[in-house]
């Protein structure tokens, strides 16, 4: 056997392990990683856009149509003058959502055209995805429990979230960022990271049926 066999040999039996790459390891990322960041950055951007939009409609004229005000079941309106709305300082919470999504796709785009970020970097982004996720389910249980109802550019954002957290977590933890000690979890975590996806859109979707089952008569 070659030494380009072994080598392909190599990194075949790397791939299948889902072990990071050098460029990986160096601060890189793969042109899935690198969309996924761009993908769901630039969605999560665009709801959180449309949510400070409808606001700012909203104050100009409490009586305005809203794109986003569906039915009672699904709406927005109600949490623009709610608590829930404005955690911190008063500011609407979707303009820190424009500036973490603004942030997540700027980075994709330096990973897409071969760029690295230093380890620092990468752990960063993971902390902002991971207060994200913090958010999404305190807010979920906000809209569930306490309000009972859904804002649909919320629930974009919600679905973005997901797969950015998870991605991240994965590749981060895969590349060694987060020490030696959690790159099996990352490679395991990476090799089932769409699963992972699915499972918990799967249980989102699943719960927010049953939870709402008497309500769905709104809707339809």
């Amino acid at each position: 056997m070659s030494e380009l066999d072994i080598e392909e040999m190599d990194r075949r039996i790397a791939k299948f392990e889902a072990k990071a790459s050098e460029h990986e390891r160096a601060g890189g990322a793969s042109l899935e990683t690198s969309l996924t960041m761009i993908i769901t950055g630039a969605i999560g951007l665009f709801a959180s856009l449309m949510l400070v939009l409808s606001e700012f409609t909203y104050y100009k004229n409490p009586n305005a149509s809203l794109i986003c005000d569906v039915n009672p079941l699904i709406g927005c309106s109600k949490y623009f003058t709610a608590w829930q709305g404005h955690l911190l300082f008063g500011v609407p919470n979707a303009l820190f959502g424009m500036m973490f999504f603004a942030g997540i796709v700027a980075l994709g785009l330096v990973l897409a055209f071969g760029g690295t970020l230093h380890r620092w970097l990468w752990n960063a982004a993971l902390a902002g995805a991971g207060m994200g996720i913090v958010w999404v389910v305190w807010f979920a249980y906000e809209s569930y429990v306490v309000n009972r109802s859904l804002c649909p550019f919320c629930l974009v954002v919600w679905i973005v979230t997901i797969p950015l957290f998870i991605v991240l977590l994965a590749r981060v933890a895969q590349a060694g960022h987060l020490g030696e000690g959690a790159e099996g979890f990352g490679s395991a975590l990476v090799r089932n990271r769409w699963i992972t996806v699915a499972v918990v859109y799967l249980v989102l979707v699943l719960f927010t049926v049953i939870w709402f089952w008497d309500s769905w008569a709104l809707v339809f």
